[in-house]
Formats: C-alpha cells, structure tokens, sequence
C-alpha cells in the first residue's frame, strides 16, 4: 500500500476556464505563487493567488480588484507586469508576467552580499521601475528582496506594486493586536507611524536595500517587529562601510541621503535617487557583468600569466673537438639556464613599471558636474584623486555646484594628484549703486565704467530738486543688479519743469494766489479802477494765460479796484416820483418797497443805504413808501 501524494488542490485547475495552474513556485503567508498557461493566448504566466483571512473581507475583495486593474496600465521594462485579475472559488488571483530567474533574497542567500558595482547596478533598475510608478500615481510600499527579481539574462524586475496598497489599508492584526504594516526591516518611519505615505517612503525603503545588499545585513534588528520599529522611527542608518569596510564612500552617501528619518530631509524622488546612484557608479570599481557574476557558483580567484618575453638569440661559438666542445656546451647550457629567470624577472619589472607609469597610475576622472563640493570629493576619494577649487561665475550652475573639472571628464588623471574643480560662484552681477544722485556725471561716469558696465549716453530730464546738469538717477535705476556689460544711461537734470500759466483772468486774486503758488509761480500786482468788476479781480496777466514759462516765473496781474463810489442823496419825505428821479440821476437804480398794504401818503418812508454814505455808481438804492 502506498501513500497518496499531498498535493495543492489548485495544481491542474483551470481559472475563470482561461488560466490552468500547472505548478507550485512559492507560498507565503498571504498569497500563493504558480507558474501557469494562459489557454486563450497559449502563454506562460505566473499566478498570484491570495489567502488568509483578507479573502473573507469584502472590502479588501473590492480594493484589490480596483488596484489590480490600475496596476495593469503600468508598464515598464523593470516591472513585472499585471496582465489580468479574477477570483476563483472566492480567492482573488492576479496573472502576471512569468519572470525566468531569482530573488534578490534568493541571490543573496546562495552567495551573499553583492559588490558595490553590482548593487548599484540593480538598485538603478529599481530605481528606474519606481519612478515610472511614482509617475503614474502608484507607491510601491513594501521594497524589499522579496519584490526584487534579477532573470536569467541580467534584468531587473519588480513586482507587487498596488498589492501593498490594498494590504496595508485593511488592517489586520497579529497576536499582540498591534497592525501589520509589512515587512518591518524595510518601512520607512512614516508608515510605521502611519503617517501620510508618499514616493519617499519608496525612496527610504530602496536605502534600506542597497544598504542590505553592499552588508548583507539590515541596519535595524530586534527581538520583535514592535522593536524594529521604533528604531526606524528613532534611530539613524548608519553607514553601510561601518559594517562593510570596503563600501566606498560614494555608496555610503547615497544610503545616509535615501535614510534619513524626515522625508523633507530625504531624497526626494526616485528619480533624484537614480541621478545619485548613476553618478556614483563612476565612483566604484568597476566589476563583471552581472550575468557573469551571478552563473559562477564559486569564485575562484586565476592568476593573470605574465606576458610573453621576447628574448634575442645570443651567440655562441661553435667548437669541433673533443672534450672542450662539451664542456662549452654545458657551460652555455648551464648560463642560459640562470639567465632566463633573470630576464624574465626583469622583463616583469620593466613592463610593470611601463604599465603603472603608462596606465597604472593614472585614473579615468568621472563626470561630476552639477554635483556639490561634498558630493564630488566622496567621489573621486576612492580614486585617490585629490581636490582642489576654483570658483567662477556660471549663469546656468547654481552657487556651489561643479561647472566642470579640469582634467575633464573622460580624461586621466594621475593618482595622488588634484583634479580641480571649476565650482559655480553663481551669476555674475553688477549693483548699480543708489547713491548717484547729485553729483557730476563724469564722476559717475568713472564709477560705472568700474563696474564692467557700459554707459549708453546720458539724457536730459526734468527734476524738481536737483539742479540743471547734475545727475538725477540712472536707467536701470540704482539698487538693480545687472550682468556685465549692461548698458546704463545717465539721466542728467535740466531744472524743474516749465508749468503753464492757468486761466485766473477774472478771478479773485485771493484765489488765484493759491493756484499760482501750487504751480511754482509768484505774482505781482497793479490796481485800477473798473466799473464792472469787483475789487481784487483780476483783469489781466503778464505772460497770459496758457504761457508755458519755467517755475519761478513772476506774473504780473492787474487788478480792479472796483466800481466808483458815489454819496447818496437824502430822499426821506420825497414823494415816491421825486426820490426816484433823484437817485437815479446821482447813478443809482431804485427799488420802492410798500411800508403800508395800500400807500395813503405816497412818500418815502426810509432809504438804505443811507443818506450820506456812498455806494458804488449803478449799485440799487431800496425806498420804503407809505
């Protein structure tokens, strides 16, 4: 009797009639991996089958449907692909691309931790999947090895992306009733805390991983999750050479920049991250192929043969008797044995002298432009390059980033010496300086011309307050800060302003005093008499209104000393046809006024203005009659 084989009750399956399940890859803890055929298209796949509790909530059914469909418009040659999702007696599945090769995990775990080059190089491609997501809206949230697979043909590919979405906002706890974020070694501080979680938290997490794969270690440890986290959330990363000591300093950089505890401290996007990580694999030594790499099971270090010696015949005499003939042979046999270890010795010493001289010595300086001071010293460190500065201006550079480097980019450089670093001290700008007005233009002329700046020619203006040719301002104004070689023009005063005499012929002089004072303007008058006017009107100005003249200027103006007086005649107890002849003949027009409703008497009553007084000629004279 034999026993009846365990078998996964899906192996055979066929899913949604469309994907047969053909073999088991991997189980975890929250979803089982199959490699299987899609019967439609007749392809190889990979299927994600989910389990556990999460199966049996409805919502998170719901969430990881719409995530998987989102998910399935990512497409990047560094991510693994989403091609479809259903469920299939109640578990959620996801058919993906099937993917020939290993995890990052897998890697390390058959040979260890990978050379800085090679970690680089992987971390790249991540970076490069990542940075497409995070484009497209998508944090991935749960880097680590796991998710990380390296094909059979030196590709890099991630997956999981939007599952670790859907897991994390469903809670689910363990059996000390604290939530379950993920995988605890790699969340960044924010998601331990459960915190906004954006593209950073990416970014710390690929930190972690690089820092993972150059030490084969995790910064944080501890006997629980719960202890792990609170170092994420407390503690620094240190740098990987202090585990490590052969990570170079570039890589140290880029792990400390990707870790640091705050996002705004961080790197701030994948992108930025790969920009460092690019320049940085420069900075490494270089290293084979990681296809290479990864086939050789076990590295076995060959020595390189030294290169071949080519040495001159030496002539011998040739000898035709006896025992002397022989016994010169041998003696040349014996010499050109001792010889030829010799020569091939010195031959050694003289081609590796040449090579060290020619090429040993010398170094491939990497392109560090854009980068800061700090940034490029950590780079060309391990090339035993040293540093020297040189600042110069740069309108495109900003203030402290490297223009260039002299020797170049691409160029060799001998070790132990300096490549200098042609550093931007910003844009080259000129302040016009505020102080200028006042004086003469020539003088202002020299201090403009020491500022590298070109003087147009100068223009005359109007100014109220300095006087005719003295500078007033410049264009552009002072205060400006301009490039060299700008052009400036002196604007040179010519005195205030003319002003136009204003129309006040007919006006009070009173009044007109105010309007000529505002305008600049002062007055000299001359009275007359006139009949028409009253007095202080103005009759007449010199220069006439609508003048232009220059302020300052004094306008004469006539003015009436108004209407002759003339006395007024006593006409009370005048019958009312009298008083009016009489008045009217002294020049003045009557008004009789009724004392009484009805005039019984007919004669004047009262006169105003009074008798005796004088009034001006023409002015009316009012008589009550009764």
């Amino acid at each position: 009797m034999s026993d009846s084989p365990n078998l996964d009750p899906l192996l055979g399956k066929v899913l949604e009639e469309r994907y047969r399940v053909d073999e088991l890859i991997a189980r975890g803890g929250m979803a089982t991996v199959y490699r299987g055929t899609d019967l439609r298209l007749g392809r190889t796949v990979a299927l994600k089958v989910l389990g556990g509790m999460l199966v049996n909530d409805p919502d998170f059914v719901a969430r990881f449907t719409q995530e998987a469909r989102a998910t399935a418009a990512l497409t990047h040659p560094n991510v693994v692909a989403v091609h479809d999702q259903g469920i299939s007696a109640g578990f959620p599945f996801l058919v993906m691309e099937f993917v020939q090769g290993r995890t990052i995990r897998e890697v390390m775990a058959q040979s260890g931790p990978f050379t800085s080059a090679h970690a680089l190089e992987i971390i790249s491609s991540v970076l490069a999947g990542l940075g497409s997501a995070h484009d497209a809206g998508f944090v991935h949230r749960d880097i680590k090895p796991e998710n990380v697979l390296i094909t059979n043909d030196g590709h890099i590919k991630v997956t999981d992306f939007g599952l670790a979405r859907v897991i994390s906002d469903t809670p689910v706890s363990d059996s000390t009733g604290a939530v379950l974020l993920g995988t605890m070694a790699y969340l960044s501080p924010e998601q331990v805390q459960q915190l906004a979680v954006d593209q950073r938290s990416d970014v710390y997490s690929c930190g972690i991983l690089l820092y993972e794969m150059v030490t084969g270690l995790v910064p944080f440890t501890g006997s629980s999750p719960l202890e792990v986290a609170y170092q994420h959330v407390n503690s620094n990363v240190s740098a990987p050479s202090s585990v490590q000591p052969d990570v170079p300093p570039a890589v140290d950089h880029l792990v400390l920049a990707a870790t640091r505890k705050s996002p705004v401290e961080r790197i701030q996007s994948a992108r930025e991250f790969r920009d460092g990580v690019i320049r940085a694999i420069s900075a490494v030594p270089r290293a084979e192929a990681l296809t290479t790499a990864l086939s050789i099971q076990t590295t076995q270090v060959i020595p390189t043969p030294p290169p071949a010696v080519h040495r001159s015949p030496i002539p011998v005499q040739e000898h035709n008797s006896g025992a002397s003939g022989v016994k010169s042979t041998g003696a040349r046999k014996g010499l050109k044995g001792k010889l030829t270890p010799l020569l091939l010795i010195l031959a050694l010493l003289v081609g590796g002298g040449a090579w060290y001289q020619y090429s040993g010595s010398y170094e491939i300086v990497p392109p560090v432009a854009a980068l800061t001071v700090e940034e490029a010293t950590v780079i060309l460190a391990p090339l035993e390059l040293g540093v020297e500065v040189v600042e110069e201006f740069s309108e495109g550079i900003p203030t402290g980033d490297v223009i260039r480097t002299e020797p170049a980019s691409g160029d060799k450089a001998r070790k132990g010496s300096p490549v200098t670093l042609i550093v931007s001290k910003g844009q080259e700008r000129y302040l016009i300086p505020s102080d200028l007005s006042g004086k003469d233009p020539a003088d202002v002329t020299s201090v403009l011309e020491d500022l590298t700046l070109i003087i147009s020619g100068n223009q005359e203006v109007f100014d109220e307050l300095i006087p005719a040719g003295k500078v007033v301002s410049t264009n552009p104004i002072g205060g400006t800060s301009v490039k060299r070689e700008t052009p400036v023009t002196i604007l040179v005063s010519k005195g205030p302003a003319p002003v136009n005499v204003p129309p006040i012929v007919g006006t009070l002089i009173t009044d007109a005093t105010t309007t000529l004072t505002e305008l600049g303007l002062t007055t000299k008058t001359v009275q007359e008499n006139y009949d028409d006017s009253a007095a202080g009107t103005i009759l007449s100005t010199d220069p006439v209104p609508g003048t232009s003249v220059p302020k300052g200027t004094v306008i004469n103006v006539i003015l009436s000393k108004g209407p002759v007086l003339v006395d007024v005649p006593n006409v009370v107890g005048m019958s009312t046809q009298t008083a009016t002849s009489t008045l009217q003949a002294a020049g003045f027009q009557v008004k009789a006024v009724n004392k009484l409703p009805v005039a019984i008497l007919n004669k004047v009553y009262s006169q105003k203005p009074g008798a005796g007084s004088k009034s001006p000629k023409g002015s009316v004279i009012t008589i009550e009659i009764v």
